[in-house]
């Protein structure tokens, strides 16, 4: 059920992709500094990079807004775009995103293991990533507890989900001993965790600059529909096989069932009496010794009740607003 295709992005689009079709974009365009010619900066073996990397067009911004462009008219209007970028030309990218009146959601920095050595400035080992929406009205999926349940610890007793939805990601670049691989190539841990977060089951997710083909098959290992392009024939040849080989909802067999995990009455209007009760119930887990801590209390409140820790916690200091 995918559509992927070996051509330019720019113009495939064009041919192949109708008007708000699309319900997620990851996309990682070439960063336009050469990275054809970085290998020797990374000990890579030569002769396991796939040839025929295509880098950008010498104006970058021109080549940002033509695929951009294209990009915000295949997204649905409730559709989201997340753009991975180094820093170099990352202003050509805010500069087009800005003048086609996207939103920006978030500005995520994702910390990866190493970067690259230097003895004259500070060492880059981040890259950027633009969290996107077709315009400040839109209203996107985002499903907040895909991952972890609002009561699931860290060992050192911070709250995993804040942990999860803090805009500084500490994912680890995967460097897989031997076999064919592109320039450049995503985790799919980094991939999993922006296709959870948005999009659902049976939508569809598109890449427009596929490399590795690593969007696609997480895509579909978690049951999700890819669509994309990758110019590079070399590459295109090799990764195709290795999607059609990706077992479609594999991945998701293997998440663990979050339970409690979104609370059904997070976001509905709270009356009156539902304060009075959830009050009562609070003080009463207090007189009779039943809870220990007022942290213990809002856990199980907002079990009982199926709110928010912020709900709950508002309704306890009393500046809940009706």
């Amino acid at each position: 059920m995918y559509r992927i295709y070996n051509c330019n992005c720019i113009s495939g689009s064009k041919k192949y992709l109708k008007d708000k079709t699309v319900n997620l974009m990851v996309c990682d365009p070439p960063f336009g500094i050469q990275e054809s010619l970085m290998d020797k900066h990374y000990n890579r073996e030569a002769s396991h990079i796939i040839e025929g990397y295509q880098e950008s067009p010498s104006d970058y911004y021109d080549f940002s807004f033509q695929w951009l462009k294209e990009a915000q008219r295949v997204l649905k209007d409730d559709g989201s775009l997340y753009i991975i970028s180094g820093w170099s030309h990352l202003i050509d990218i805010m500069k087009v995103c800005d003048g086609l009146g996207m939103h920006l959601i978030n500005h995520i920095i994702w910390k990866y293991n190493f970067g690259v050595c230097t003895s004259r400035k500070f060492v880059s080992s981040h890259y950027h990533i633009l969290y996107l929406k077709k315009s400040s009205k839109s209203k996107v999926t985002f499903n907040t507890y895909c991952r972890y349940s609002q009561f699931e610890k860290e060992q050192s007793g911070k709250s995993s989900l804040y942990i999860d939805l803090e805009d500084v990601w500490h994912i680890n670049k995967e460097y897989q001993q031997g076999g064919n691989k592109n320039q450049n190539k995503l985790p799919e841990k980094l991939l999993e965790k922006i296709i959870l977060y948005s999009s659902n089951e049976g939508d569809i997710v598109c890449d427009f600059f596929l490399g590795n083909f690593t969007t696609a098959i997480v895509a579909k290992k978690l049951n999700r529909i890819p669509y994309g392009f990758e110019i590079n024939s070399n590459a295109f040849d090799i990764s195709i096989k290795k999607l059609g080989e990706v077992d479609t909802g594999s991945r998701l067999r293997e998440l663990p069932i979050i339970e409690n995990a979104c609370p059904k009455n997070q976001g509905k209007r709270i009356s009156s009496e539902e304060i009075d009760v959830i009050r009562k119930d609070y003080d009463h887990m207090l007189s009779s010794g039943e809870i220990k801590t007022k942290k213990e209390a809002i856990e199980k409140l907002c079990i009982k009740y199926q709110r928010g820790r912020f709900s709950i916690g508002n309704i306890l200091k009393g500046t809940i607003i009706l």
